[in-house]
């Protein structure tokens, strides 16, 4: 995901130093994200044996974790601020707090979709205010942010449903089952294809 924050960000037009703040910013966004996630769901992970997990082969303890996530986290807010002005640092930072949310409160319910269409939602705007303060992502492009949000979710969640049920977890994924997960998925790709061929038709039009 930082790699394609920092890609999108030359694309649009960001001077060196805007594409390295954006580089810097979404890195420690997503470090806060994913040793948070570690931290909260050792214990889980442990009990699901997601050996791919650091805090499950026992590469990093939870307890290493906690400095680690108050750097990245305190690192997250003014970077984000440098990089994109106040109105793209503050979409940055909801982004980051967003998926937060999902990691404390959401993940295990039905409306654990939520905060990745809001997180997603938020990117090109962060990219955008970044490469100019007058540039403003357009609605086609916030709509397909989101579907790829949700797609990415429900791409995570689907191969986890068994190990996920018999955990007694929740999530979109194991309310639908396999089938209609993978049916709304195709449902979205249809969607998101739709969003991404009208974008590419008005780019061609101008």
């Amino acid at each position: 995901m930082v790699a394609v924050m920092t890609v999108a960000t030359v694309a649009c037009g960001a001077t060196w130093v805007d594409v390295v703040l954006v580089f810097l910013a979404s890195a420690a966004g997503q470090a806060t994200v994913g040793w948070t996630n570690d931290l909260h769901d050792a214990e889980a992970d442990r009990d699901a044996e997601r050996h791919q997990k650091p805090t499950v082969h026992g590469a990093i303890q939870t307890e290493d974790l906690r400095i680690p996530i108050l750097v990245s986290a305190s690192l997250t807010i003014p970077l984000s601020f440098f990089a994109a002005g106040w109105v793209g640092g503050a979409a940055h930072i909801v982004a980051v707090m967003s998926a937060l949310v999902y990691n404390f409160f959401m993940a295990r319910t039905v409306w654990s979709w939520v905060p990745y269409a809001v997180s997603f939602g938020l990117i090109p705007l962060f990219i955008a205010q970044a490469s100019s303060t007058s540039l403003w992502p357009s609605i086609p492009v916030i709509a397909l942010s989101i579907l790829v949000g949700v797609i990415a979710h429900l791409f995570n969640a689907i191969p986890d449903i068994a190990i996920d049920r018999l955990a007694g977890w929740g999530g979109l994924a194991v309310s639908l089952g396999k089938t209609r997960s993978r049916i709304v998925l195709i449902v979205l790709m249809s969607l998101a294809v739709g969003c991404l061929g009208f974008i590419a038709l008005t780019f061609a039009g101008t």
